[in-house]
Parts: C-alpha cells; sequence; structure tokens
C-alpha cells in the first residue's frame, strides 16, 4: 500500500526525500528501501506507457533497462546501509536514490511536451556575449544526446563562431534535428544580435550557421536562424544535427541520473 502511494501521488523529489528521512534509523532503513524501489518500479513501467515516450523505442528500452535495475537492488543490513544490485555495491546509496527519482522527475516533465531538452545551460557567442540561460530541444531523444550536447557545447566548446567553411553538407541542413532557446529579456537581446549575424541562405557560406569553437573546421552540428513563419522566432535557433555521435550507450545509460539532475536544477532556475 504504502509503494502504491508513493508511485501514484508523489513526484521523483518526493520519493527521495521519504528514503532520506527514514534511512538514518537503521531499523527502517531496509523498509524505506524496500517501498522506495517497488514504486520506482511501478513508476518506471508506467512512465514508459505513457504518452510521447511511449512512441519513442530508446525511452522505453532505458526505463526498462533502469526499472530491471532497481528491481534487483536491495539494502545490506550494515551500519551504512550499503546498497547492492546485482554485483555491484553502492556505499552512497543517497546519490543512487536521488539520480533513479531525478529520472522520475525528468520524464514526468517530458512527457507533456512535443520534445525532450537535451541539455541547458549558458553559452559564449564570438562577439555578441554570453546567453545566461539557453536550452536545446528535439522531438528525438537518445540517451548518447545528453552526454553529446554536454561535450560539445559545454566541456569542449569555448563559444559559437561561424564555421570556416565555404558551405556546410546538404545532409546536414537538410532538416532541423531541434532548437536552441532563450527565454529571459536579456538572453532573447543578445540571440537578436547573433540572429542578426546569420543568412537564412544555405548557400551563403560561414554566414548561414553557427558552430561549438572545436567544430569551426569539421561541422557535425549548427544552429542556424529558425523558420520566418516560427512564432517564437526572437527566442529560437534551429539546430541541424544527422543524429550520430560515437558515444557509447552503456556509458550514457550509466551517466542518466548525473546528466538529468543537471538538467533539472537548471532548467528550475531559467
Amino acid at each position: 500500500l504504502q509503494s502504491q502511494i508513493l508511485s501514484t501521488f508523489c513526484d521523483g523529489k518526493s520519493m527521495s526525500t521519504f528514503f532520506i528521512v527514514l534511512r538514518g534509523n537503521q531499523i527502517h532503513r531496509p523498509f524505506a528501501f524496500d517501498v522506495l524501489r517497488d514504486a520506482l518500479v511501478d513508476r518506471y513501467k508506467n512512465l514508459a506507457r505513457t504518452g510521447v515516450l511511449s512512441k519513442n523505442m530508446e525511452v522505453r528500452d532505458c526505463l526498462d533497462v533502469i526499472r530491471e535495475d532497481i528491481r534487483t537492488c536491495g539494502i545490506i543490513d550494515s551500519d551504512d546501509g550499503t546498497l547492492v544490485c546485482d554485483d555491484d555495491e553502492y556505499s552512497d546509496v543517497v546519490a543512487k536514490v536521488s539520480q533513479w527519482c531525478a529520472i522520475v522527475d525528468y520524464f514526468d516533465s517530458m512527457k507533456s511536451r512535443s520534445d525532450f531538452v537535451l541539455w541547458a545551460g549558458p553559452i559564449q557567442t564570438q562577439g555578441f556575449g554570453k546567453i545566461e540561460s539557453a536550452s536545446v530541444s528535439s522531438p528525438f531523444w537518445t540517451v548518447t544526446a545528453l552526454d553529446y550536447f554536454y561535450q560539445e557545447l559545454e566541456l569542449n566548446n569555448h563559444y559559437l563562431t561561424h564555421p570556416s567553411t565555404n558551405g556546410l553538407p546538404s545532409s546536414l541542413v537538410d532538416s532541423p534535428f531541434g532548437m536552441l532557446k532563450v527565454d529571459t529579456e536579456g538572453d532573447v537581446e543578445r540571440l537578436g544580435r547573433v540572429q542578426y549575424s546569420l543568412s537564412s541562405d544555405p548557400d551563403s557560406g560561414s554566414r548561414f550557421a553557427l558552430v561549438p569553437s572545436q567544430q569551426e573546421y569539421e561541422p557535425t552540428f549548427c544552429f542556424a536562424l529558425p523558420s520566418g513563419s516560427s512564432s517564437s522566432y526572437k527566442h529560437t535557433l534551429a539546430l541541424f544535427w544527422e543524429g550520430e555521435d560515437d558515444i557509447d550507450f552503456e556509458y550514457s545509460l550509466r551517466r542518466i541520473g548525473e546528466n538529468v539532475i543537471r538538467l533539472l536544477s537548471r532548467l528550475e532556475l531559467s
């Protein structure tokens, strides 16, 4: 009954709080985890069957894999309450539980949208200032895309710049993959200056697009002017990407909790 109540009426943050409060008592700790585990298993199962999430095979596969990992976990009755999942042990139980619960909140927030947020954060432009809060979203979702855009827009990137090429491959700019969006008044003003530097003609050479600094000579994705008919024109750039990356699926699946915690915290602040 307790796990059903958690699964039905609580968001991920509330589930996490439930466990954190009770884990301090060694007697209640195994009970609290059992309730939480059953609630998460049920919630993940329901998420995989919900709306737009159910139509994305990779979303369903990831939720199923993580759900099975959760189902096989248990707390060792010890002073620190080590978490055991199959043959893996986690001494920081709270961190693992927080990630599982953040995944619930991430997909809960995505299921009512027409797209998925893949990255969020500040981004520097060359000559136009720093955009303090931007997000990249797409109707298409893969677990590796979360790592890809984190690496390419944050870890490896210094600023957005025009590519040092005469033209971009036609396959790259064939159709938009998603968009970069800003919301605050200051960021909209800075994005307006960026848009002014761009041409809507794909044959205009480097002025058509902006790319991360490390991709200046070999772009794999780019940002360009959105469609002129878009109602949110002043707030967005179109994202062009063929959707291919060389990031390992298993690596990204292990990191999905960390990635969505960062995403959720930044979306809350934007």
